[in-house]
């Protein structure tokens, strides 16, 4: 029993947690809601707009988000920065606009660049979990995840070394040294997306030799040595 009461207590500890930062988070949302201007003008919105790395999201019938593939190959959604929340663009507000999921693609990755490139080294930090070295970024970034769209700034921030990238969700990026057990990336992969509101549950992302990898499957690193040697 002594073994089982800590245990239960951390899972109530981390419940409250979420609840409290759910309610928190829900305030935020409305907040910034309000403080936009309805409809949203282009004008507006164009500064605005960021890539979200796509999480699990079921479409309304009404009003389904604007999604793209991303180079790397996961999808992407584009959110509208107003303040720590981000509401997401829809397929009938980009329509309004007359913009296709491309142009917004690309002033989404404009402004995502501009803004990746004025954030100072301290935004990521070392440490240390499960007895292995991370990086994981320090300031609160709603869009910390989408770091992996940018690799130059990825690498300025978090170095070149091969490294693998985890993305619980859309304000936290986690980076392990390559040669990490996979079962340790799992465990922490998964203890940071239950401490997260909506988590994006996905795949890692692997940094090797400059390059950027999505790991979307069992097959990916046959799939990066077949690269390789071409």
């Amino acid at each position: 029993m002594r073994a089982i009461r800590p245990a239960r207590g951390s899972r109530i500890r981390r419940a409250v947690e979420v609840v409290a930062t759910v309610i928190n988070e829900d305030r935020a949302f409305r907040r910034a809601v309000r403080r936009m201007p309805r409809p949203v003008p282009w004008d507006w919105a164009k500064p605005r707009i960021l890539p979200l790395l796509a999480g699990p999201y079921l479409d309304a019938h009404d009003d389904p988000p604007v999604r793209r593939v991303s180079d790397i190959g996961c999808t992407l959604m584009y959110g509208l920065e107003v303040g720590p929340a981000l509401p997401l663009v829809d397929v009938q507000v980009a329509e309004r606009w007359e913009c296709t999921a491309d142009q917004i693609h690309e002033v989404a990755m404009a402004n995502l660049t501009a803004r990746a490139s004025q954030l100072p080294s301290s935004t990521v930090r070392g440490g240390t979990l499960s007895g292995r070295t991370i990086q994981i970024t320090d300031r609160k970034l709603s869009w910390a995840s989408s770091l992996v769209l940018v690799p130059d700034q990825l690498m300025r921030l978090f170095g070149s070394d091969d490294q693998v990238l985890c993305a619980p969700g859309h304000s936290v990026l986690i980076s392990f040294p390559l040669s990490t057990p996979a079962e340790v990336v799992a465990d922490v992969l998964i203890d940071f997306e239950m401490g997260q509101t909506w988590p994006l549950m996905l795949d890692p992302f692997v940094l090797l030799d400059g390059r950027l990898y999505w790991d979307s499957g069992d097959d990916s690193e046959d799939d990066v040595d077949e690269q390789d040697r071409a």
